[in-house]
């Protein structure tokens, strides 16, 4: 019998992966990461995957099911990797992704040695994507897609990790939750910031990280002061909300953080031509280089688009798009596609 490790957050679908990976006859072990000391951090809301309570959910949900549960303390990993990151990247003027360095630092390597540690061939887990002899697809149910977040498990060994939901919508797993009768059937969705409960980054920023705010001036692309801003980590590329009564609708094309600049543009001046991309990950038995077309997405709910990619040297592309996409955000990632199957994906530095 083939021992598993699965990843547990308390969460229906993270509980109904346990219970499909039991049926399907492997010797499962359930597993929690603790990722925050701090009540000022953690969250006692039900939605949370770092509050309290998710623990306790994923333990019942372990005991249904008659298999073994750890909570392992990976606070220091996590503040070390993914908060300290979000932090610095808003003082740099970028907008982070947590989610994707959660999944490169914690989950493809902080739990993928647990894993070994504990005698498992396999870690599982309960996102929406597919794995298919170590290549990365998109999940079946559309809306809730997650291989956008999932390129860095190239940095891990692919065929020993399994996301057993890839075939599946929603639905369909509330109904096995039902079926299985898991104290999580009808556990709410979590949400997307998990160490954020109420969504408020900038207050997170001020008040959890200590952060001093120092206010600056609203410019427009053609660099005339047009209004006021309380702090370049209020903003992020795209947003409309904050900027004030600019005497037409604008929004935060680029933030300028040597000169405490917020530099705003209407909703034409808002769309890149193409983009600088680091830390590139590739997907197994693939390269990538000049010339190549793929499709790419640029932030996790936007829409795929035709784009180029031109090598600038070993550890950066350039990728052009086929057609302009609108408020590009540096300190995301850009995925590539070919087809359902994920490429490779990196982080935005540049958008031109």
């Amino acid at each position: 019998m083939k021992r598993v490790l699965a990843a547990m957050s308390g969460g229906v679908d993270s509980s109904v992966t346990a219970a499909l990976l039991k049926e399907q006859g492997y010797e499962v072990i359930g597993v929690t990461m603790k990722l925050l000391d701090s009540e000022e951090f953690c969250s006692t809301d039900s939605r949370s995957c770092c509050g309290y309570d998710a623990a306790k959910d994923a333990k019942m949900v372990a005991d249904s099911l008659c298999i073994p549960h750890y909570t392992i303390n990976a606070v220091e990993a996590f503040n070390a990797t993914v908060i300290e990151d979000f932090i610095n990247e808003y003082t740099m003027g970028r907008t982070p992704n947590p989610c994707v360095r959660c999944n490169y630092f914690l989950k493809f390597d902080f739990l993928m040695k647990k894993a070994r540690e504990l005698g498992c061939e396999y870690l599982a887990t309960g996102h929406y994507a597919k794995m298919d002899e170590g290549i990365l697809r998109r999940g079946n149910d559309q809306l809730k897609d997650q291989s956008y977040f999932l390129y860095p498990v190239f940095a891990a060994q692919t065929d020993k990790i399994l996301f057993p939901l890839g075939n599946m919508n929603k639905p369909e797993v509330r109904a096995l939750a039902q079926r299985y009768n898991l104290p999580t059937a009808q556990k709410r969705e979590s949400q997307d910031i998990c160490f954020i409960p109420d969504g408020d980054y900038a207050q997170f920023l001020k008040k959890t990280a200590g952060l001093s705010f120092q206010p600056g001036k609203i410019v427009a692309v053609s660099g005339d002061v047009i209004g006021s801003h309380q702090g370049i980590q209020f903003y992020t590329v795209g947003q409309r909300k904050g900027l004030g009564a600019l005497g037409q609708r604008m929004y935060v094309k680029q933030i300028d953080v040597e000169k405490n600049l917020v530099v705003a543009a209407t909703d034409q001046e808002l769309f890149s031509d193409a983009i600088d991309v680091t830390d590139f990950l590739c997907a197994r038995n693939r390269s990538v280089v000049s010339g190549d077309h793929f499709l790419v997405q640029v932030r996790y709910r936007s829409k795929p688009v035709g784009a180029v990619v031109e090598t600038l040297c070993s550890e950066k592309f350039r990728i052009r798009f086929d057609t302009p996409v609108r408020a590009v955000a540096p300190g995301q990632s850009a995925v590539l596609y070919d087809g359902d199957m994920v490429v490779g994906g990196g982080l935005i530095s540049k958008a031109m």
